[in-house]
């Protein structure tokens, strides 16, 4: 064991004896989601590097302090990549905290969640135990599902201290094609796309215009290029356009106001809110601002209403940061307390990055 975990498992051995918490961070890109900050910080960015990363075998091993940036040249090197997409919200983002977050980008809508992709981990817990989870190859399901636990938990469970994480080849073609529709047509030509076995790896819908990223074998792409249409973008722009809703950087983004992120069934008509708004992911993630006074309230039960949720995404009121994420049901929040009493007893890391559950 290295030093600097050794005194990691003592700092939190510490901190349990104590009634203290701590928070775990590496570049801080993401302080703004969720519930309020709290904790004495522990930097994680000195515990960095790729411990083992076999292109063969599509995995690649790394401590959590590893920036992003580090990760994926490594993988373009070897014409692969994180098939998530994860933001890069700002610079200076690491490998723990794009996992810990659970945030993908356009790509998930073929590809997948973050939790799909996270093999195995070492996670320091709430009682200064160090404990390994699941493995380098899919075959190995020891402890698999608390690795897929572990994206999206924010960091209340413990602390991450190594990840595996299967990726996958960059595909050998894209285009992108842009079509001029109302939001209820762009809703249905998109869900018909992609009932069909054509190669839609993203969708992003604005102000009347659908754009469509295709992705895979050139055949593919070329063929679906002749029979869906639309205007195709020069390549060079398309990259730009992706990478700037990857990142949040597109126009819509950089807005004032609460940024709302609702998850709903995605045939689901357009819900006609008071606001701008953006569909991804074939309209199943709908971004929202409101400019109107809407309550929380009033917004989660227009999403409740559809059989979706909503999550309070950006605000600059810190009280109502406490209620970012939606309170889970009866059966989800016993799963959480669970969680919380087996792996953090004492609280040492806080569950308020989510929503309260104690």
């Amino acid at each position: 064991m290295s030093d600097f975990i050794d005194d990691l498992c003592k700092r939190v051995e510490l901190a349990a004896r104590n009634n203290t918490q701590l928070r775990p961070v590496g570049g801080g890109t993401k302080n703004f989601y969720g519930g309020p900050l709290q904790g004495e910080e522990v930097n994680m960015r000195q515990w960095a590097g790729i411990v083992e990363y076999e292109p063969t075998e599509l995995v690649i091993s790394v401590k959590s302090g590893t920036p992003l940036a580090e990760v994926e040249a490594a993988l373009a090197a070897q014409k692969q990549e994180l098939a998530f997409e994860p933001p890069r919200l700002s610079a200076g983002g690491t490998i723990g905290g794009t996992i810990a977050s659970g945030l993908a980008g356009p790509a998930r809508l073929s590809k997948g969640g973050v939790k799909d992709y996270v093999l195995g981990c070492t996670l320091l817990d709430g009682k200064g135990q160090l404990l390994h989870f699941g493995g380098v190859v899919m075959k190995n399901v020891a402890g698999y599902d608390v690795a897929r636990v572990i994206p999206g938990s924010m960091g209340t469970l413990g602390i991450v201290t190594e990840l595996s994480i299967k990726v996958m080849p960059v595909a050998p073609a894209e285009a992108t094609l842009q079509f001029e529709m109302d939001v209820n047509q762009a809703i249905a030509k998109s869900n018909e796309w992609l009932s069909k076995p054509l190669p839609i790896s993203a969708t992003f819908y604005e102000n009347d215009k659908l754009t469509v990223r295709l992705r895979g074998a050139s055949a593919a792409v070329q063929a679906a290029l002749k029979n869906m249409g639309g205007q195709e973008m020069e390549n060079q722009q398309a990259h730009a356009f992706w990478a700037s809703v990857r990142d949040q950087q597109h126009e819509f983004f950089k807005c004032e106001g609460d940024l709302w992120r609702m998850a709903v069934p995605p045939t689901t008509v357009d819900l006609a809110m008071h606001g701008k708004s953006v569909h991804e992911w074939g309209s199943g993630l709908r971004w929202f601002r409101s400019d109107a006074e809407v309550t929380v309230e009033q917004i989660r039960a227009i999403a409740k209403r559809v059989g979706g949720h909503a999550t309070l995404y950006r605000t600059d009121n810190e009280a109502a940061r406490a209620h970012a994420f939606q309170q889970p049901d009866a059966v989800m929040l016993r799963l959480q307390r669970r969680l919380k009493e087996q792996f953090d007893p004492a609280g040492v890391f806080s569950i308020n990055r989510l929503s309260p559950i104690l």
